[in-house]
């Protein structure tokens, strides 16, 4: 039988009703052309027994080994594995039955990608880790991806038995850098799919990882990787919950580490940069970063923070939220209407928009499409405008989306500050049609009779859709990323 994957399993002191369960989710997948070979990491006359009686007629070898470690005993099943792919799976996981056919299929379907992973689930809990999308910047801050996951063997870099913690970590990186030896693009050579491709114990304080992440090893374990991967120890840390695109695009900028939460371990940054702080679910974790102490704390308040104070926000939570972070987190708002607004509800901000690279104007698109992005409430006035606007297709674009590709944007919301849709939009010389008075934004009242607003909208989106890109407005709203490093030092 042809083996297109090796799953490589290391077996110590397996728990048994989780052992059998992970053998049997093994012998039950879609994929039948694949072999497994369980290394048993020291003599465990109990673990043979297990796998006899439950892989079936699969094929699968038992090896032993001294008791090494798991990275000795992925080294040793390595040695024996003939496939062209490689999963080294762990003894305490239970694999989902569509995964490993699904990883083989993309493999056949991408050859460009060197190695796939998604999200994981603990067994009997409701809790997960979705993992998150591929990025070889944000991988040489900290590791994102289980070492369960299936790589070509052509990038297969070997497992570092001296270390004593964050192997999967260590072992992702020597991936990476083996692709720039064997011509694969960085930012191609993983493959995200968002879901859940099996179920693992949760990790207790004797197993690898309860022993290696512990607060008090953090540092120097995290040193001892970037030591052997020549890794910059940086002062900043960039961090969002809800604005990820933003906030890294921002760490790339000046440099620094992208978090979604900067301070969840142990750190030595000495200023951690917030994107967007919402006072609504995710108040407590946002609110974390103000709690350190002799670091310097920056916040960028976004215009869905602002509308979101303004429209379910009790006064209350407030003022607890203003008092905490006055005096002690510099705070920065988009435009002056930003300012206003947050100055009412009792924060103290100055203007200066999140840095977002320089201007980049490009050549308008053939077609004469434009992007929208409103808020509820304008949805008859944006229904209007579509059936005004037969020969000018609209289309709703979200944080990521790259708008080059249009014409111009449809901004309305109800706080009526520049968001970064806005800013993304001119700083690639695209028009604006908003209900935003600034500049450039070819502004629309919404305080106009239902009627006129809907056809000044509708005669400015023609009329600009004939107009050349836009330099000046790119210029305009093409952030300093100067003032922003001199107000951190």
């Amino acid at each position: 039988m042809s083996v297109r994957l090796s799953i490589i399993i290391p077996v110590y002191k397996p728990r048994a009703d989780i052992f059998d369960k992970c053998i049997r989710s093994l012998k039950n997948q879609a994929l039948r052309d694949w072999e497994a070979i369980f290394v048993l990491d020291g003599p465990c006359p109990e673990a043979k027994t297990t796998i006899k009686h439950n892989i079936g007629t699969h094929d699968y070898k038992v090896l032993e080994i001294p008791h090494g470690g798991a990275c000795a005993a992925r080294n040793a099943g390595f040695a024996e594995a003939k496939g062209d792919l490689l999963c080294f799976f762990d003894c305490d996981c239970i694999i989902e039955p569509g995964a490993s056919a699904m990883w083989v299929e993309q493999f056949d379907k991408h050859p460009e990608i060197g190695f796939i992973y998604s999200g994981y689930k603990f067994i009997g809990d409701k809790f997960a880790i979705e993992s998150e999308p591929w990025n070889p910047y944000t991988l040489k801050i900290r590791n994102y991806i289980s070492a369960c996951f299936p790589v070509r063997r052509s990038l297969y870099p070997g497992w570092d038995t001296s270390l004593e913690s964050l192997q999967d970590w260590d072992f992702w990186l020597g991936v990476l850098g083996k692709s720039h030896e064997l011509d694969f693009a960085p930012d191609k050579v993983g493959r995200f799919v968002p879901g859940f491709a099996f179920a693992t114990a949760f990790p207790d304080q004797d197993s690898i990882s309860g022993r290696g992440c512990g607060v008090d090893v953090w540092l120097s374990r995290l040193d001892a990787v970037k030591r052997k991967h020549h890794l910059t120890d940086r002062d900043i840390c960039v961090s969002s919950l809800e604005y990820r695109a933003d906030a890294l695009g921002l760490a790339k900028l000046i440099n620094a580490d992208f978090l979604t939460v900067a301070n969840d371990k142990p750190h030595r940054y000495k200023t951690i940069i917030q994107v967007g702080f919402s006072l609504g679910k995710n108040v407590e974790k946002h609110a974390a970063m103000f709690e350190e102490k002799n670091v310097k704390k920056v916040l960028f308040w976004t215009g869905d923070n602002i509308s979101e104070i303004y429209h379910g926000v009790s006064f209350k939570q407030i003022d607890a939220i203003s008092t905490l972070i006055n005096g002690m987190v510099l705070q920065f708002c988009e435009d002056v209407e930003a300012k206003k607004l947050l100055t009412r509800a009792g924060f103290k901000a100055e203007v200066l928009p999140l840095p977002m690279g320089s201007a980049n104007p490009l050549p308008l698109p053939e077609e004469k499409k434009w992007a929208w992005d409103i808020s509820g409430v304008y949805s008859p006035m944006l229904s209007a405008i579509e059936q005004s606007l037969p020969d000018i297709p609209l289309e709703q674009v979200g944080p990521a989306t790259d708008l080059s590709n249009y014409v111009g944007l449809l901004h309305f919301f109800q706080d009526k500050t520049v968001s970064s849709t806005i800013r993304r939009a001119h700083m690639t010389g695209r028009h604006v049609v908003s209900n935003v008075q600034q500049p450039f934004c070819g502004f629309v009242d919404d305080k106009w009779e239902m009627e006129k607003f809907i056809t000044e909208a509708v005669s400015r989106v023609r009329s600009l859709s004939h107009y050349p890109v836009s330099p000046e407005a790119a210029e305009y709203y093409s952030p300093g990323i100067s003032k922003l490093m001199g107000v951190l030092r």
